[in-house]
Parts: C-alpha cells; sequence; structure tokens
C-alpha cells in the first residue's frame, strides 16, 4: 500500500478516484496533466486547451498576468468546459515571501533558528493561497560553497545539517497540517540534485559528483525535505557527472522513488527538458521527453516537449504505463490539495491577508534575527539620544531590499534604512548627509551592498569583492576620523579585506525584506542585540573559493595554505558576535563510550560575561577520526538557540546517538563505523573546548 506525504497510509478513496479518472483519459488528456505552461498573455488558444483537457498545470511567475480573478477564469474552464473537469494546479515563485517579503534564504538560515523559518513559511503560505497559488518552487536546499554562483542567496548555506534542518522547517510551514486548507500550499522542494556545485561557479554548468559525495553531501537536505512532505520535487539544470539532472534515473527512480519512497510527483525547471538537447544526449524534442519521463520526470515546466510522447506511446519508445504512473502522482497532489473538492478561491478576501501588521511585525523580527555582527569596537549599540548622525552610501534610502525573488511584492511599501532611523528616533536625531569633513560629530553610518539584481538566477561574477567605490568611501570616512559603521546589504558571502582595518563596526544585513530599515534600526539603536551567526564562510581573498569548514584533512595537513595567506576564512561559519559576550566551559560527557543502541548527553556552561541578555547559538561538532573514507575535519551534527540574562550561566545539554553520525562509507552504504571520535561545542565552527568519546561496534 502506498505511503502519503505524512507517512499515513494512503487514502484509498483518492487512489481508488484517481484509478477510475485515468480509465477514463485519452492519451492526450493524459499527457495534458504532465504540462505545465507558462502563464503570461492569454489568448483565445489557450482556453481552448485547457477545455481539451491539455493544460494539468500552470507557471505564474508575472503578477501583470495573473490575479485570483483571472485564476478563477481560466480554473472554471478545466473544471466546468473540459471533459472529465479536472482542476488546474497553479505555481508560483514565493521563495522568502509573498506580498510580504523577509530575509533571502542564505540570511534567515543566519538567524539559525527553525521555528522563525517555519512561521515565515507559513505566513507567506496564507498569503499566496489566498491569492490563489496552490504550489510555490521552495525550498531550496542546494548546499552551496561558492559564493560566486549567484542562487547561493536562495539556499541556506554550505552546511548540509542546516540546509536539511531549515528545508524541512519551511516545508511544514507552507504544508501545514492540512494540505487542502486554504492557508497552506504544497511545496516542490529544489533543485534535484548538485546544483550548487555548478563548475566554477557559473549557473547552469555541469557538475562533477561522486556517488558517495552525492549521497554523503547533496542528497541528504532533500531527503530531510521529502520526509518532511513536499508534495513536488524540482529537478535541477545541471548534469550530473555526465547525466543531467531531468534525465537523470538514478536520483529521480532509484533513489527518490524507490529508496525514499516519495509519491508526489517530479518536476522539470524551466525548459530544462527541451533543453536535453544542448546537453548533447538527445537529438530533437521527442528524444528528450522520452528520456525524461523514462528517467522518472513526471511534468514538464514551460516547454511542450511532452506532446511528442503520444507517438512515443504509440511505437513503444514509452509505455503507457509510465504514462498512467507519473498522472497519478500528479492527480494525487491535486486531490490532497483539495482542488477537486474546492478549486475556486474568494478573490474577494485575498488582500485583506496581504501585507499585514503581524506580516510586517513577523518581517521585522525575521530581518533583526538575521543580521550578522562581524566587527564591533564598542561603537555599536548607538545611543537613541545622540543628536547626529552622519549617513553615506548608497543603500541609505534604497528600497532596493527585497532580493532577487520578490514575489507579488511593491518596492514601494519597503522601509528604507533612513525611514527606519527616523521611526526609531522619533526624529529626534538629525541625520546629515555627504558631510564628512565636518568636525563637529564623529559617526558615520555607511550603507554598502549589491542590488538584487546582481545576485540570484544568472547572477554569477568572478570578483566578489566589496567594490572600490564603496571600499573608497569607507577609508575617506576613517581618514576624517571618524567612528565608521558599515552595514552591508548583500546575497552571497563578501570578501571584507580591504575595509577591515577601517571599519569599527560591521553589520550583514543580507536583503532583509519589506521591514529592511526598521530592523536595521532595531539592531543599530540595541532594542535587538544581534544574534545572528554565518551559515557560509567568509573568504579572505577570491583566490580561497571555494572555503568552508567541513572539508577533508589532506596527507600533508601543514601544507593546507597558500605561499601569501593561509587557507582559513576571515570569518568562519557559525561566526557572529553580540552586544555582550560569552564564555563555555565545563565540556562534559556522560561516557566516553558510545553503543550503537545507546546515547551519550554532552553538557557545557555558556555563560554571559558581558552587561545585557543576548541569544547564543551554541554548536556541536563531530570529527570521525578513522573511517573507510576520508571523513569532514569537521562537522555540524547539533546546535541550540538560548537567551541568556546577563551574569547567568547556562547548561546546555544534548543527546547523541549513533545515528547523528550515519554515513555512505566505501560500498555507498548507510552506516555508522565504530572507532574513536573528537567533539567540539562552541560559538563557532572554530570552537576550542573538546573531548573524544569513543563509538563501539
Amino acid at each position: 500500500m502506498s505511503i502519503n506525504i505524512f507517512g499515513q497510509k494512503a487514502d484509498l478513496t483518492i487512489e481508488n478516484n484517481i484509478t477510475t479518472l485515468i480509465k477514463k483519459m485519452t492519451l492526450e488528456e493524459k499527457i495534458g496533466q504532465l504540462s505545465q505552461p507558462v502563464l503570461d498573455e492569454h489568448t483565445k488558444e489557450v482556453g481552448e486547451k485547457i477545455a481539451a483537457g491539455e493544460v494539468g498545470s500552470f507557471c505564474s511567475f508575472n503578477k501583470r498576468h495573473y490575479t485570483p480573478s483571472e485564476r478563477n477564469r481560466l480554473q472554471k474552464i478545466a473544471v466546468e468546459k473540459s471533459r472529465l473537469g479536472i482542476p488546474i494546479l497553479f505555481t508560483y515563485d514565493v521563495i522568502h515571501g509573498f506580498s510580504t517579503i523577509y530575509p533571502i534564504s542564505l540570511g534567515l538560515s543566519a538567524s539559525w533558528d527553525l521555528d522563525l523559518a517555519k512561521d515565515v513559511a507559513s505566513m507567506a503560505a496564507k498569503e499566496a493561497r489566498y491569492y490563489g497559488i496552490d504550489m510555490t518552487f521552495s525550498p531550496m536546499v542546494d548546499v552551496s560553497r561558492d559564493p560566486r554562483w549567484g542562487r547561493i542567496s536562495e539556499c541556506y548555506g554550505e552546511d548540509v545539517l542546516l540546509n536539511a534542518a531549515f528545508g524541512k522547517a519551511t516545508v511544514l510551514g507552507y504544508q501545514g497540517d492540512d494540505l487542502s486548507s486554504h492557508e497552506n500550499i504544497g511545496s516542490c522542494v529544489k533543485h534535484f540534485v548538485g546544483y550548487g556545485l555548478s563548475m566554477g561557479g557559473r549557473d547552469k554548468q555541469f557538475t562533477e559528483i561522486s556517488k558517495n559525495t552525492l549521497l554523503n553531501t547533496y542528497l541528504p537536505p532533500f531527503k530531510s525535505a521529502v520526509d518532511a512532505g513536499a508534495v513536488s520535487v524540482m529537478t535541477a539544470f545541471n548534469d550530473i557527472s555526465g547525466v543531467p539532472a531531468s534525465a537523470n534515473r538514478f536520483t529521480m527512480q532509484e533513489v527518490l522513488k524507490e529508496q525514499w519512497g516519495f509519491d508526489g510527483f517530479t518536476l522539470s525547471d524551466w525548459d530544462a527538458v527541451l533543453e536535453l538537447k544542448n546537453h548533447g544526449i538527445s537529438g530533437n524534442d521527442k528524444e528528450s521527453a522520452e528520456k525524461a519521463i523514462n528517467a522518472g520526470l513526471d511534468m514538464e515546466m514551460r516547454s511542450d516537449t511532452f506532446k511528442n510522447l503520444i507517438t512515443s506511446v504509440k511505437v513503444g519508445k514509452v509505455k503507457i504505463a509510465v504514462i498512467d504512473e507519473a498522472v497519478r502522482r500528479v492527480l494525487r497532489i491535486k486531490y490532497r490539495l483539495g482542488l477537486f473538492d474546492n478549486p475556486y478561491i474568494d478573490d474577494k478576501k485575498s488582500d485583506k491577508v496581504q501585507l499585514t501588521q503581524a506580516n510586517r511585525e513577523l518581517a521585522r523580527k525575521a530581518g533583526a534575527e538575521s543580521m550578522v555582527l562581524l566587527k564591533n569596537n564598542g561603537i555599536l549599540p548607538l545611543s537613541k539620544n545622540m543628536r547626529r548622525l552622519i549617513v553615506e552610501g548608497p543603500f541609505v534610502n534604497s528600497k532596493d531590499m527585497l532580493g532577487w525573488w520578490i514575489g507579488n511584492a511593491d518596492d514601494n511599501n519597503v522601509v528604507t534604512v533612513e525611514e527606519g532611523i527616523r521611526n526609531k528616533t522619533d526624529s529626534k536625531l538629525e541625520i546629515i548627509h555627504g558631510s564628512l569633513a565636518r568636525n563637529y560629530d564623529k559617526t558615520v553610518l555607511i550603507c554598502l551592498g549589491e542590488s538584487g539584481g546582481n545576485f540570484g538566477e544568472s547572477n554569477c561574477i568572478t570578483d566578489v569583492t566589496i567594490p572600490k567605490s564603496q571600499i573608497e568611501l569607507v577609508k575617506e570616512a576613517k581618514a576624517k576620523g571618524k567612528k565608521v559603521v558599515v552595514v552591508i546589504f548583500n546575497g552571497r558571502p563578501w570578501v571584507l579585506t580591504p575595509i577591515m582595518d577601517y571599519a569599527d563596526a560591521i553589520l550583514i544585513a543580507w536583503h532583509p525584506g519589506t521591514e529592511a530599515g526598521n530592523a536595521v534600526a532595531d539592531v543599530l539603536f540595541g532594542d535587538v542585540n544581534p544574534s545572528g551567526k554565518l551559515t557560509c564562510s567568509f573568504p579572505k581573498t577570491n583566490g580561497q573559493i571555494p572555503v568552508f569548514y567541513s572539508d577533508r584533512i589532506s596527507g600533508r595537513p601543514r601544507e593546507n595554505k597558500y605561499k601569501n595567506i593561509d587557507a582559513n576564512p576571515l570569518f568562519e561559519f557559525g561566526f557572529g558576535l553580540s552586544y555582550t559576550s560569552f564564555k563555555y566551559s565545563n565540556l562534559k560527557l556522560s561516557s566516553n563510550t558510545l553503543g550503537k543502541e545507546r546515547t551519550i548527553t554532552v553538557s557545557v556552561d555558556v555563560t554571559n560575561t558581558g552587561k545585557r541578555e543576548g541569544k547564543e547559538i551554541v554548536q556541536l561538532y563531530i570529527h570521525d577520526k578513522v573511517a573507510s573514507i576520508t571523513r569532514p575535519k569537521k562537522e555540524l551534527v547539533k546546535f541550540s538557540k538560548l537567551t541568556i540574562k546577563a551574569g547567568a550561566t547556562q547548561t546546555v545539554t544534548f543527546k547523541i546517538s549513533a545515528s547523528d553520525f550515519e554515513f555512505y562509507n566505501l560500498d555507498n552504504k548507510y552506516t555508522t563505523e565504530a572507532g574513536a571520535y573528537d567533539l567540539w561545542v562552541g560559538g563557532s565552527s572554530d570552537c576550542e573546548l573538546s573531548l573524544k568519546f569513543t563509538l563501539e561496534d
């Protein structure tokens, strides 16, 4: 008996209904369910295709061509004018918000707050579903370690565990407890798989990934999202060691459907089936369609090669059972989303749930919690009673704070940094522009960064160093004797080495979303004590890329360096400062040996040694000293975010078991291996407190 997305026995009534429906369908209608054209300009021909049962889903990417009432009009054609009345599935890129925009995913992961990520996804889902969106192409859980790659902004960083944890939380937030609810949407996790390893940081290029690395690094976050109930999985643009993802039977069929038991549907990315010709594994559209469907791809986005499957079935290139199975998977999700029972939406209610005060408050909270303080010579937090503040830089009054994917948002609703400062200080503070030479005030706030159009899809760059003009602005301010506070709005890790000696404080704000200015002001003026920590290492130079904390130890570790610098990043994974300070001590294990069927407890005391309450993200890492394959020099296995009052000490405990250390071994078998392990606990991946334990057979 099949298993549904919540791990329960599949609804036999639904399965029986699907079986009955498939028996009634013509081959043309079946292929129609596997088609996802783009919803743009509507013509009579589109309506005719819907009425003929030739459209199963729409990809909506342009709000000019999609409104709730337009959605109902198109749905009515499908339900009331097509022969079998099968509803259409409407999809959209709800990546980090819909009308209310939250921090980019890379930024949100810096909060290390899974409950916050779940709340953000839930709020976004409500706005989107009321607008008529049934499924989103999110989360993106591509492990990425190359800041040149523009889409690093969409993932949750360089670590396997964090991508898995945030992916799961996001799926649960989107889908809730009831997929058919008018406040939840289906989640299509992407991009399956290895996309974040694109050669040279160039988007959509090939990836060379060993099977073992695929199993240990790039597949686990997808497994986590699938186990959480993601209804769909989107294939990637890249080829995986010679086999494009949209025609890769091993990943789609053997791993996803057979080994993991996934019973939702697979979906290609934009034109990815058509592009199999460019990859050079097919000679025409018909061959592309055949290779994709036979490998386990169920639905095609935008391109229309699947229409050739009608001929392919008739000539025996594709079995009708393969088509029927793909159709079953698509219909199953439509039933679970409640589209057969409630195909329409109340288009009068949509505006009431968009950009509400509650949504804005959550965006403000998420923005502040995501910010990472990298340097502070005591200048922060700023006093709300200060008389004057010099402000400089291209992002002081910019509304370009939403990142790459902006959903249905209007940047007119964005709060700028200057607006946030004025809101915070009740306009008592005199804000001065362009006055570095004046000596009556010693503090200057410089807002730097990159446009949302500088990162994201197809926006890859060769140099991630902070732009020269921005470097000069920081240097000029310091040369004038100012105390320099730098806030950076970025979508990727940057090389900040050129400004490190000139900035008194550096705050990474990412692209924080609709409430950007208020969130920045909350942190700058101390109403929020910064607690974010990096989920991607920041390199010292471009030449270090890729640099990440979990690389493997070589046979000559002393030579892990360059002639001019060492191999360490400028800021390591897990790093982030606070307006208070924390001390770790008294690291203990309940036992120095761990059996495969038991757990041991790790405890550590964390003391707030400063003068104000703060949040600390406690991180636990391990290293398998001797294994059948070389293992990462450190792996994050546990973390906890806690609030500690000034002067107080909290004892943090983690329970660890053998399952926390499972990996695919030399034979690609998922297992643990007995032996000695190192363990560290601290406030970043560069933690010092360590112990050893032994995993027994």
